[in-house]
């Protein structure tokens, strides 16, 4: 059976779809290729989904960084290089207080019991969670439908193109939510081999509240659903705003299957400009943690071959052969 390696992206603008997608691979190979994996190519499909809210995607070509086009995070591969006390008192002193003020707001914000103070937060900050989760409409092909929806089906739409290959599936921030929507309510026909989950706030409690209002469930009766048939890794950095509670395997019960999630702490290094941002994606998706994974997984019918060969050829069977 061929493989498949699908990426879903997470919120807010991104560049174009072939662009995206090519520092995600890119992302991916560095890793593989730094932690001496042998592997140089596979197959790799983005699940691109801000069209949707975003009308004209971050623009690579522009250079005014006040324009709401400007791609301030590019990907960008480890040097190496990364020199934290090249970086001026006053500069480290505000890059710690934006890390970590900001940290403890989206925590508190999204953890509280107060409604009232999380949706306007929501408002201000995250308007592409705020549009998933309202009655929000868009056109597509002359036919109003939810934003929620269309962005689902989009998803889905992927998966079914690729099933009858193996798939490996990693999402970023709220793809994260995006794939456990579509996975446990529109596609159980469908079969994940390994997903992995990378900066995810499945474990916020504005999230799980929301999954649990839609499912009548309790909090500690959130399910894995059934079409992941092998694994659920979650990765997470300490730092990342976004992954505050990373422990999902808390949270989210293994299925019928008996599949679990397996919560793995990571250092996500990207860096650009002297700063860094532990949620970024490319920094996640060259992490040793999730290349080991991914090379297991494209080399895996690699590894049977030369199991079956080495059992073959033993002396045993070497021997039982020339009886024969």
């Amino acid at each position: 059976m061929s493989k498949i390696v699908l990426g879903i992206h997470g919120i807010g603008n991104k560049p174009p779809k072939e662009l995206l997608a090519k520092w995600w691979k890119k992302a991916l190979l560095e890793g593989l290729r730094k932690n001496d994996h042998s592997v140089k190519d596979f197959n790799f499909e983005l699940v691109y989904w801000a069209d949707i809210l975003h009308k004209t995607p971050l623009d690579p070509n522009e250079t005014n960084s006040e324009s709401p086009l400007y791609i301030t995070e590019p990907y960008n591969p480890e040097d190496g290089k990364t020199n934290r006390e090249g970086l001026s008192f006053r500069r480290r002193a505000l890059e710690y207080l934006e890390k970590y003020s900001e940290k403890i707001l989206v925590n508190g914000v999204l953890s509280l019991n107060i409604p009232s103070l999380t949706d306007l937060f929501i408002h201000r900050h995250l308007r592409d969670l705020e549009e998933y989760y309202s009655e929000s409409i868009t056109l597509v092909k002359n036919k109003n439908s939810l934003v929620r929806q269309v962005i689902i089906e989009r998803l889905v739409e992927v998966l079914k193109n690729h099933r009858k290959k193996k798939i490996f599936l990693i999402a970023h921030s709220m793809g994260s939510i995006i794939v456990y929507d579509a996975l446990r309510h529109f596609s159980s026909d469908i079969s994940v081999e390994i997903l992995v989950t990378i900066g995810s706030p499945l474990g916020q409690r504005y999230v799980v509240d929301k999954i649990k209002s839609e499912s009548s469930k309790n909090y500690n009766s959130l399910v894995i659903p059934d079409n992941i048939v092998r694994c659920w890794y979650n990765f997470a950095d300490e730092e990342d705003q976004v992954a505050i509670n990373p422990e999902l395997s808390k949270i989210y019960k293994e299925n019928s299957r008996g599949i679990k999630i397996h919560d793995i702490k990571v250092q996500n290094n990207y860096e650009y400009s002297g700063l860094r941002n532990p949620h970024k994606s490319y920094g996640y998706l060259r992490t040793p943690e999730l290349s080991d994974i991914l090379n297991s997984f494209l080399k895996q019918r690699r590894f049977k071959l030369f199991n079956w060969i080495k059992n073959y050829l033993r002396p045993g069977k070497i021997i039982s052969l020339l009886i024969l």
